[in-house]
């Protein structure tokens, strides 16, 4: 009776992991060439969250990069103590080092990110920019722009995962100054059990692949 209660309530806890959904909020904000990047990953209504920010985006030289603030918060307690890293140009090639390796190792991989973008949900997304070239005619003609790249962004963008809100998009000229301020919210949602389907598609693959280039390696010696 004890093994059929436990058994139960693992049941359940996998269960309502499974449900469970991955909140993932991202503002980018620009103001008098001051940049803001924040984005936030929560579960539980926010009660985890984990917090990454770059805050002013001015690369010192190639070599440092860019300064970037880590941190996790549980519900309201005071968050621990924020971590500062870099991110260098050196970084950044590890990262795509990696991935290129991913998708070499991994079949289908491309397929299976796609299919996991179609279960992400667009609960809302704002994005508003205040542009002026300091004279009129040339500040309506770059608003124009400006509105044709957003709605081809936003197309794209509804081609890969499912909006569920209408896009406010403002674009607002100044036509008395130079200037462009931006401010973009992101928030999205995916459920904990796709994103678990995908982590074991991409394990399938990856170790279906390997045995495939050791039988091939074991061929090649014969």
């Amino acid at each position: 009776m004890g093994w059929l209660v436990f058994l139960s309530g693992i049941a359940i806890f996998i269960l309502l992991i499974w449900f469970m959904s991955v909140r993932i909020k991202i503002v980018y904000e620009r103001t008098k060439e001051n940049d803001r990047i924040d984005i936030e990953i929560s579960v539980l209504k926010r009660l985890l969250k984990y917090r990454f920010t770059v805050n002013q985006l001015q690369i010192r030289s190639i070599s440092e990069g860019i300064k970037v603030s880590e941190r996790v918060e549980v519900g309201q307690q005071a968050p621990k103590r924020a971590k500062k890293t870099w991110i260098t140009p050196r970084t950044i090639q590890v990262w795509q080092w990696k991935f290129a390796r991913l998708l070499r190792n991994v079949y289908d991989l491309n397929q299976i990110l796609r299919r996991t973008l179609e279960n992400v949900r667009g609960e809302e997304l704002i994005w508003k920019t205040n542009i002026g070239l300091g004279e009129a005619s040339a500040t309506g003609a770059v608003v124009g722009v400006v509105w044709t790249v957003k709605s081809a962004l936003i197309a794209i963008l509804s081609h890969y995962i499912s909006l569920r809100a209408r896009p406010r998009l403002y674009v607002i000229p100044d036509f008395q100054r130079e200037m462009l301020d931006i401010y973009l919210l992101c928030i999205l949602r995916l459920r904990i059990g796709h994103a678990i389907i995908a982590v074991i598609r991409i394990m399938i693959n990856y170790i279906r692949k390997g045995r495939e280039r050791v039988w091939e390696n074991i061929r090649f010696k014969a």
